[in-house]
């Protein structure tokens, strides 16, 4: 389910789709919502996606990448050499 109510209809006929388009657009459905009807413009994504999930998912390889980094050993010139001053 999409929070927002979008409902993503396809049409095989391009006559078809104008006339749902024509029939549902701007009525008012028994919650009292009214129906916004158009075609897709091509670029809009109705993708709902859970921020929440995706950021955990994220911090989780990040860890791991973070681990992995610490388990690798640096060839001597990269390695951090630290001067004493006389």
């Amino acid at each position: 389910k999409h929070p927002a109510g979008v409902v993503i209809v396809k049409f095989v006929k391009p006559n078809d789709a104008s006339d749902a388009v024509k029939a549902f657009n701007g009525k008012v459905r028994g919650n009292g919502r009214k129906v916004e009807a158009s075609f897709w413009d091509g670029t809009t994504d109705y993708t709902v996606v859970d921020v929440e999930k995706e950021e955990k998912e994220a911090e989780k390889r990040l860890d791991k990448f973070g681990d992995w980094l610490e388990e690798q050993e640096l060839p001597e010139e990269f390695q951090l050499r630290v001067e004493e001053k006389d």
